[in-house]
């Protein structure tokens, strides 16, 4: 897969929205990413007496550096 330019991907999002263009899971904004570099954190749960952890995103990137402070 090519590498695209953050330029190229505004231009396809705003030419194939919504088709291509990520939201933020927290915030429902645009992330400005696609989804081979989207933004995510991983959480830990405590699920039927086991720690269980899954992705969580995408994230724009405040929510992203927020979400990495805590």
């Amino acid at each position: 897969m090519k590498a695209r330019s953050q330029s190229e991907h505004e231009r396809i999002n705003a030419r194939e929205y919504p088709g291509t263009r990520q939201l933020c899971v927290e915030c429902d904004e645009p992330t400005g990413r696609c989804e081979d570099d989207s933004l995510e954190v991983e959480i830990e749960n405590y699920h039927w007496g086991h720690i269980c952890t899954h992705w969580h995103g995408p994230l724009c990137p405040a929510c992203y550096d927020e979400m990495n402070d805590e």
